[in-house]
């Protein structure tokens, strides 16, 4: 389980950043649609980490662990409310499309936030994982039926700019984002909303995972296809922090690895991760100045064999 949360969290972490690059980044022509991209991105963080915090929850934290729950439920809404208004928001349809989901979503939040209890009736944290038992009622089905009609407006909001726009570039770009969308969003019907109805809650993860790879997959095709204009510098640090990012979760994987070799089977604390995360990253930052600093010593040593050469 603590890999799954060192992997929510780099993803997260990655997805935020990108979402954050394209709206600083963005001309004002396209302010607008970055303005949802990001929130998209904000909410697939969310997601992600509400979910790990439920995962990794001990049983004396069920008197904290509803508000993480309800989160778990509340973000998917925006951020699948937020990425129909990063496809859509440039038509007028498209603007009253979201804006009607938009409050669809946030009348469902409400109710999920002051009566939780009409959605799921028990939260259980037990050391053979931690579940919901979920009520099958109104709210049940209203939030069901925000996704069952939001799923098939994206898909179809990209599916009729493939086929609009004249541009072979940006039909590449819809036709990336749309099946990508598609595949995620189908993810996470089996492993957020069918699977729980059976009592299966340890693999909720993968539907958050994979809808902040389709953000990812999108920010590639904003800089591939040129679906938004973003300045060069915001392009370079996200490469810089793809790169560290990267570094740091194959890092944490393979100590995790070792680690529960080493200790037949146990995973590190998570204090042990925590430190682990921060020196890399200590490490990775001060990568530049050990390479300045391996250059001048190789640079003395070199010199030196010309003097005695000499």
């Amino acid at each position: 389980m603590q890999l799954i949360v060192i992997l929510l969290t780099t993803v997260s972490v990655l997805t935020f950043l990108s979402g954050a690059i394209v709206f600083f980044g963005s001309s004002k022509k396209d302010r607008a649609r970055s303005a949802w991209y990001f929130l998209a991105a904000i909410f697939a963080t969310v997601w992600m980490a509400s979910i790990s915090f439920f995962l990794i929850a001990a049983p004396n934290r069920i008197d904290t662990i509803g508000w993480h729950v309800n989160w778990t439920f509340i973000s998917a809404i925006f951020l699948d409310a937020a990425f129909l208004g990063y496809g859509a928001w440039q038509k007028k349809y498209g603007k009253i499309t979201t804006l009607l989901f938009l409050i669809f979503g946030l009348i469902i939040s409400a109710l999920i936030l002051i009566h939780p209890d009409e959605l799921y009736s028990a939260v259980i944290l037990a050391p053979t994982g931690n579940s919901v038992t979920m009520k099958i009622g109104p709210l049940y089905f209203a939030y069901i039926a925000f996704f069952a009609t939001i799923v098939p407006a994206i898909v179809a909001v990209f599916f009729h700019q493939f086929f609009r726009t004249s541009s072979k570039l940006k039909q590449g770009g819809d036709l990336i984002t749309m099946l990508s969308f598609g595949a995620s969003s189908t993810l996470v019907l089996i492993f957020n909303l069918i699977l729980p109805l059976f009592n299966n809650w340890s693999l909720i993860w993968i539907g958050p995972l994979a809808l902040a790879v389709t953000i990812l997959a999108v920010y590639y095709t904003i800089l591939r296809y040129k679906m938004l204009n973003l300045a060069s510098i915001w392009l370079r640090i996200f490469s810089y922090v793809v790169v560290v990012a990267s570094i740091a979760i194959v890092y944490m994987i393979i100590f995790s690895v070792i680690f529960a070799a080493l200790f037949r089977g146990s995973t590190p604390s998570t204090e042990v991760i925590v430190l682990n995360f921060i020196m890399i990253i200590i490490f990775l930052a001060l990568m530049p100045a050990m390479n300045g600093l391996m250059m001048f010593i190789r640079s003395l040593i070199s010199g030196s064999k010309k003097g005695r050469d000499e």
